[in-house]
């Protein structure tokens, strides 16, 4: 008996034509079918900070199964802020503009139903203009029935242009920076349509070895599964700054709320 329900467990695991997560901030160990494809755009709303600071980043994602528990994805990012900032002693309105491309390999180890553990291993580089970017993430999740849990420890390699003003000169430079992170999601099924579910994001930045900040957040998520696409949405309102003792909205968001829309074909 436990033979067969294995064995159908890992033919549901593997011929699903399903959504491939239902975390916004959270990775899962799923992977796309061989030829399977799918198209994704992310938004993410930054506000909450000091100075009326309002961002939004959008994310357009073409993902495809290459077989073999492999896939690929090919990201177009843009971002757009505007916020008060302090300029020789003078406060002003300035908006920003960021563009880079991205990449990303995702190999599945195990499932998340058919064996005790799913796990998977994911790479990621960015390049843009003004920053260049390594990430690698472990991906650990389980599904137990209506239950889903994932957890990920992510690393991640900066380097960024930054420029200094020096008298009546502007100098440009490099700053290293390194961020160590980790994510949980825990999800529940309602229906056949429906997930309803929790986040928590604990990011840390390193510049020249010395801790700078470490922002926790948490918020509930939402997921949903249509006819060929699906929808997750995320609010995510930062707790604390761990460093600090208390919240840091001078250069972090006191609230994100992240959506993604996929469609399959």
């Amino acid at each position: 008996m436990r033979k067969i329900l294995f064995i159908v467990a890992l033919i549901v695991a593997l011929g699903a034509k399903a959504q491939d997560r239902v975390f916004t901030y959270t990775y899962q160990s799923n992977v796309l079918n061989k030829g399977q494809k799918e198209l994704e755009v992310w938004t993410t709303l930054g506000t909450g900070r000091q100075d009326y600071y309002r961002g939004l980043n959008h994310s357009l994602e073409f993902e495809v199964g290459l077989g073999g528990k492999l896939q690929t994805a090919f990201y177009l990012n843009y971002g757009y802020s505007k916020g008060i900032t302090e300029s020789n002693g003078f406060k002003v309105l300035t908006s920003e503009n960021s563009y880079s491309f991205a990449n990303e390999w995702k190999l599945k180890l195990s499932d998340p139903v058919a064996n005790n553990l799913g796990s998977a291993f994911y790479f990621e580089y960015v390049l843009g203009p003004d920053e260049t970017a390594l990430e690698g993430k472990l991906i650990l999740d389980k599904q137990t029935g209506r239950f889903i849990q994932a957890f990920n420890l992510v690393g991640e390699l900066e380097f960024a242009k930054e420029f200094v003003q020096e008298g009546n000169e502007l100098n440009a430079g490099t700053e290293k920076e390194i961020k160590l992170e980790w994510n949980y999601g825990f999800s529940y099924q309602i229906n056949e349509r429906w997930y309803a579910g929790l986040e928590m994001m604990n990011e840390n930045v390193f510049v020249e070895g010395e801790l700078e900040k470490s922002i926790l957040t948490a918020g509930p998520g939402f997921s949903y599964l249509g006819e060929g696409f699906w929808m997750n949405f995320s609010l995510m309102p930062q707790l604390t700054d761990l460093k600090k003792g208390s919240r840091n909205i001078a250069d972090e968001d006191g609230l994100q709320a992240r959506l993604i829309f996929s469609y399959e074909f």
